[in-house]
């Protein structure tokens, strides 16, 4: 048995947010081949359900690492087997400060993206993600329990968000880990939260070896996980830094199926 660690946006999805034909299908067929398909994605469990769906993940033996590693969700029983949370002052101070550096911030709670004022950024999230919106002034008082991730997100300014991480690093230091999932988002996760933590996790927890897993991703947030897996893939979308991480990178990018690719070419991979 395989594990196939698989991003969603950049990697599984196209660019219009959607699942190629022709990974559905790579996909199915290694499943009826009792292979592990695994979405290790930095997204919330509201925001992958539909894919989990489509996919017909909810089934026994299917998992979904969330939140870059944050939890990870048994997708048959819709148990997490463990949640990474961020204490309440250190979402406080995230969010003043990104405030102060104008940028757009928000968090997570149940099936909801939680926010302090509307914004492009919100908006554009709004539609990647397909989550419903919470918008309130004074969020950070009125948060009941300890979200997993904070994400800050400039769809104009990466230097600017940049001179934020920068800025972030002396107080984040053995607190929080930051590290950018695309052009645009910033995350923010409890240090050691990863998706290679979560991945060594869930093999621990399934008694699988880490010869048995290939992962493939496209940006920074993956990087744990091409160094994670036993074989790592980079979308030829990806960023040259995660390819750096690679082992193989594929010659479709996500609009034309290259997870596909990926599961075609190496369903037979030793283990």
């Amino acid at each position: 048995m395989k594990l196939f660690f698989t991003d969603m946006d950049g990697t599984l999805l196209n660019d219009e947010k959607q699942i190629p034909a022709r990974n559905k299908q790579a996909i199915q067929k290694i499943l009826s081949k009792g292979h592990g398909f695994i979405i290790c994605s930095g997204r919330s469990r509201a925001s992958i359900a539909p894919f989990i769906e489509e996919l017909g993940l909810n089934q026994k033996g299917c998992y979904a690492i969330l939140y870059n590693g944050g939890s990870i969700l048994d997708c048959y029983t819709g148990k997490f087997l463990y949640q990474k949370t961020i204490p309440l002052d250190y979402v406080r101070h995230i969010f003043k400060e990104a405030r102060a550096f104008g940028l757009h911030c928000q968090t997570y709670e149940g099936d909801y993206v939680l926010t302090e004022r509307d914004s492009p950024e919100l908006q554009q999230y709004k539609w990647s993600s397909k989550m419903e919106v919470k918008i309130d002034p004074d969020l950070v008082w009125h948060l009941k329990e300890e979200p997993i991730k904070i994400l800050t997100s400039s769809l104009s300014d990466r230097p600017h968000h940049e001179a934020y991480r920068a800025h972030m690093e002396a107080w984040a230091k053995g607190k929080i880990s930051i590290f950018f999932s695309g052009p645009y988002y910033l995350e923010h996760v409890m240090e050691g939260v990863s998706k290679g933590a979560a991945i060594r996790a869930l093999c621990d927890y399934l008694h699988l070896p880490l010869s048995c897993t290939v992962g493939i991703g496209d940006a920074e947030n993956d990087i744990s996980m091409l160094n994670t897996t036993f074989f790592s893939v980079c979308m030829k979308n990806g960023t040259e830094e995660a390819k750096k991480h690679s082992n193989y990178i594929t010659s479709l990018d996500n609009n034309q199926g290259g997870v596909a690719e990926v599961l075609e070419k190496f369903i037979s991979l030793s283990c």
